[in-house]
């Protein structure tokens, strides 16, 4: 028993560096300091990336992160490593793949790692943190990030309407009032952040957002008055030309939504001549073959501007049918932990709070997405993995609570 104490505690003490590697990979990534300091050239993601594989393999866990979820990643990128003989430019096809392997090691360390509520929080608060500090380098540089993921004004948005939820639920959940303070800061900054972009892709996802954020909220009124003194805040601050910009929403004879629909309809077409898919970033190369006459000139290099018409082409039938299946089980898990009940549960209370979140999160990510080309950005891939791991903890407690219930049935019945 005494070997299995100190056995313990060493797990204990390797999951805790483990988490704060996870942490580190975060920052790198998105809080991007080798954007800043000149650290670029010792290479902090692949540092951090590799670490990450060590406490995988050293752990022994690996069984630990099978889910429907991690199947189906693997299905993604196995699929995208297939094309790369056959793409016409192999060596895009191969970045594609290369970017999401390097995905897969904090995936997969999020799954195993996160296994206690207040690791998850942790790790929610962590994210948040880094939201908020990218909503306010953006303030401070008209609407734009250091670079990246957030070196356009659109995907910056995107990432920031993926996280907004997550203030908006836990502060009504938390009880601590620093944490509210934290959360409430979040959703303030981060609105402002979305109106500072002017990006109407964003604007779109906030609507979308702020929809689903009122429409599963079981305090609906308080939901209602709270989106209406966010929605009044930004028509009183916004000024004219924010609301000028995002009039033009629904017109699509403006100049850089005829673009887009231009780019859909030609990868629709492109679709239909390769319904098995032309491979990961090779949209922009086949674009040429199936550009429109108004383009006035050889648009090589164009992107579909739409993750739906990004997956379509490049990863056809086969693709397309992988990711709405991951997409399904990410709504199944959540609904799962929603479902649960968390009265007198604070642990569960948050959960079904996060649960909230991430249905508003996907809703505000794929609006915003329908006009960004994100397929391969981690946003996404990285939620699948918390929500993962949310699931699993849900499912841990909720064993832990129907044993604890039975064992007390047993006693009182012997009583």
């Amino acid at each position: 028993m005494k070997y299995d104490n100190n056995y313990n505690v060493e797990s204990v003490k390797t999951d805790n560096k483990w988490f704060f590697f996870i942490c580190l990979y975060l920052f790198v990534d998105y809080g991007r300091p080798q954007d800043i300091i000149p650290i670029g050239i010792i290479r902090p993601g692949m540092i951090t990336v590799l670490i990450l594989i060590y406490y995988i393999i050293s752990s022994k866990k690996i069984a630990l992160s099978k889910s429907k979820q991690t199947k189906y990643i693997w299905y993604f990128v196995i699929l995208t490593s297939l094309y790369i003989p056959f793409a016409v430019n192999s060596y895009w096809a191969y970045q594609t793949t290369r970017t999401l392997i390097l995905f897969v090691p904090f995936i997969l360390s999020v799954i195993i790692c996160i296994n206690s509520v207040q690791r998850l929080k942790k790790l929610i608060i962590m994210c948040l943190s880094l939201m908020i500090y990218i909503a306010i380098y953006s303030l401070l540089h008209v609407g734009m990030g250091s670079g990246n993921y957030f070196q356009d004004e659109n995907d910056l948005s995107l990432y920031i309407n993926t996280w907004l939820p997550f203030c908006f639920f836990l502060f009504q959940n938390e009880k601590s009032k620093y944490l509210k303070l934290f959360y409430a800061v979040g959703l303030v900054i981060g609105l402002f952040a979305i109106v500072i972009s002017f990006s109407r892709g964003g604007f779109v996802g906030l609507l979308c957002m702020g929809f689903v954020v009122w429409l599963v909220s079981p305090k609906k009124i308080v939901s209602l008055i709270i989106i209406c003194i966010a929605a009044l805040a930004i028509y009183i601050f916004s000024g004219d030309v924010y609301k000028n910009e995002m009039s033009t929403v629904t017109d699509t004879k403006e100049s850089t939504a005829k673009a887009r629909l231009l780019s859909w309809e030609a990868g629709w077409d492109m679709f239909l001549d390769n319904p098995l898919g032309v491979g990961g970033n090779n949209f922009q190369m086949r674009f040429p073959e199936y550009q429109s006459e108004e383009f006035t000139r050889v648009m090589w290099g164009r992107v579909a501007h739409s993750l739906w018409f990004t997956l379509l082409p490049e990863l056809g039938i086969i693709g397309t049918i992988i990711y709405f299946l991951l997409l399904y089980f990410n709504i199944k898990d959540i609904f799962y932990i929603k479902k649960q009940k968390c009265t007198g549960n604070d642990d569960l209370a948050y959960l079904h709070s996060l649960s909230l979140a991430f249905l508003a999160s996907l809703a505000g990510y794929f609006a915003s997405a329908t006009f960004i080309s994100v397929l391969y950005y981690p946003h996404y891939w990285y939620i699948t993995a918390i929500i993962v791991a949310a699931t699993k903890i849900s499912m841990t407690l909720n064993n832990s609570n129907r044993m604890t219930s039975t064992s007390n049935r047993k006693i009182s019945k012997y009583y």
